[in-house]
């Protein structure tokens, strides 16, 4: 007679919970071999446990207990290499979402770390920075944004809830604005002729546009969006002591905004002014 384990000790043996076995034993995935009649235990024999291992070994790795039950209803080298495979496909799909995931907090990690730098060292620095893939969210006559922000903001809501693509949510560092040059001459806000979302490499099938790459003016304007003129007043009137013009369109990157910042008048929004010796 072989020997009877108790559904405790099994449960130990195997370190599962004892009403995981029980549970098993519910839905016919996996039932003792052998009930006493006197007492009603029910018991395991040894000859038993390579199924129970084969559901560990399936369960851990991801499989379904309807896939489990599945195979070992119908188990054969060909069936049990089709569920692999499978298996694995999908565990190569969630690998390359979960790399994405991983990029995208990086990169987040790493706008944020550069907008506390920046907040704390507020200087005007030269540099290149090469071309950037964007998505334009608006892209048209000069606007104010501080007017239009949320119907431009539900504009993109309402074409994202009609577009088969993933909605992924904005954060700090996505969106930026290309700003009406002609506007910082005048008095009265700044204006904005466009407005876009950087875009990362996973979303390269949509481009829609490119950030001219070149050497750039770039000063961390600290303060509320109502206020972002002064910023300009002061780049304007650094890069003309350096002995630099404009050489295109300003572009803003909201480094620090509303998703990290509950004060406006700390948020941090990267100015970005294209420049030419003169």
């Amino acid at each position: 007679m072989q020997k009877q384990i108790s559904i405790g000790d099994v449960a130990r043996l195997f370190k599962l919970k004892p009403s995981t076995l029980r549970y098993y034993d519910q839905i016919g995935l996996f039932q003792p071999n052998y009930t006493d009649p006197e007492t009603q235990y029910r018991y395991y024999t040894i000859n038993q446990f390579v199924v129970l291992d084969t559901i560990i070994f399936l369960r851990k790795n991801g499989f379904s207990l309807k896939d489990i039950k599945q195979h070992l209803d119908m188990r054969t080298p060909e069936n049990t290499l089709e569920i692999l495979k499978r298996k694995y496909e999908e565990v190569q799909q969630e690998a390359r979402r979960l790399e994405r995931i991983s990029n995208k907090i990086e990169n987040k990690i790493t706008l944020i770390e550069e907008g506390l730098d920046l907040y704390s060292e507020r200087q005007l620095t030269y540099r290149y920075i090469p071309k950037r893939t964007i998505s334009y969210l608006y892209n048209d006559k000069p606007i104010d944004l501080l007017e239009v922000d949320e119907e431009l903001y539900l504009k993109d809501l309402e074409l994202s809830a009609s577009s088969t693509l993933e909605y992924d949510g904005f954060f700090s560092g996505d969106l930026g604005a290309v700003v009406d040059k002609e506007s910082l001459k005048k008095e009265g806000p700044v204006k904005y002729h466009a407005v876009f979302e950087l875009v990362s490499d996973e979303k390269e099938g949509e481009k829609t546009g490119l950030l001219t790459e070149g050497y750039y003016a770039c000063y961390p304007y600290w303060g509320s969006y109502e206020s972002i003129k002064e910023g300009y007043e002061f780049v304007l009137n650094k890069i003309k002591e350096d002995g630099y013009q404009v050489n295109g369109s300003p572009i803003e990157i909201a480094l620090l905004d509303e998703s990290v910042i509950m004060n406006p008048d700390d948020y941090v929004t990267l100015i970005e002014l294209p420049v030419k010796k003169c």
